[in-house]
Order: structure tokens, then sequence, then C-alpha cells
């Protein structure tokens, strides 16, 4: 499910304040993580959703579109909560995957080919 979505749906619920309670329990360990590259911003929203303590008002932020394009999975019974790449956010990564396994199978192609010509002296 989207993160936004999870949020929409929350909204005055029982299910916010019971979100509230346990990004309270994290808040520490998600402050020293807000420099971390590339989830940094998002860390840092729910730092501030934290702070805010209403959906309604963090959806009027500057940080809400640093939520966006991210899923989460939330079983507030076994208390989990996890928030990880949505399915843009995936294509990029595997985009740049695929561009380094490119560049290293052409690298390795390359220093193939110039091994075989030393071997036969040109």
């Amino acid at each position: 499910m989207l993160f936004t979505e999870f949020l929409d749906s929350a909204a005055n619920t029982e299910n916010e304040a019971r979100f509230f309670e346990e990004l309270a329990k994290v808040k520490d360990e998600l402050a020293q993580a807000t420099r971390v590259p590339v989830v940094g911003k998002l860390i840092r929203a729910l730092v501030v959703l934290g702070d805010y303590g209403s959906i309604e008002v963090f959806k009027e932020s500057v940080h809400y579109p640093d939520i966006e394009g991210w899923d989460c999975y939330i079983n507030f019974d076994k208390g989990h909560f996890s928030i990880y790449p949505g399915a843009e956010q995936r294509k990029k990564i595997l985009m740049v995957l695929a561009c380094i396994g490119a560049g290293l199978f052409f690298f390795w192609l390359c220093r193939r080919c110039c091994r075989r010509k030393k071997k036969q002296g040109f």
C-alpha cells in the first residue's frame, strides 16, 4: 500500500493514534538517520510527521511530497512498521543497476579483446 494512501485512510481514526505511538517509539533512531543519502528526506519527513502529531497538518507541510511514491507495511497487532521504495522508485533502481551491469560487461569485453591482441602480437 502506498504510504500516502495509508495516511489518507488513517487520518482522524484510531489508526492515526496507534501510528503516532509506533512512530514515537522509533523517533530517536529516525532522528539520527536523517543525513542518510537517498532516504534521508523520507526519514526527515517521518520525524516532522511525529512532531506535528496530526496527519492533516502534515499534508499541508513542505515535507509531504517527500513521502510520495513510497510503499508501507503496517501491522499494529505485531508492532511491525516498514517503509520501502514504491514501484516507480524500484524501476529507477533497476535502471541504475542495469547501467552499471552493462558498463561492467563492456569493460570486461574490452579488456578481454585487448588481452587477445597482446597474445597475437598486435
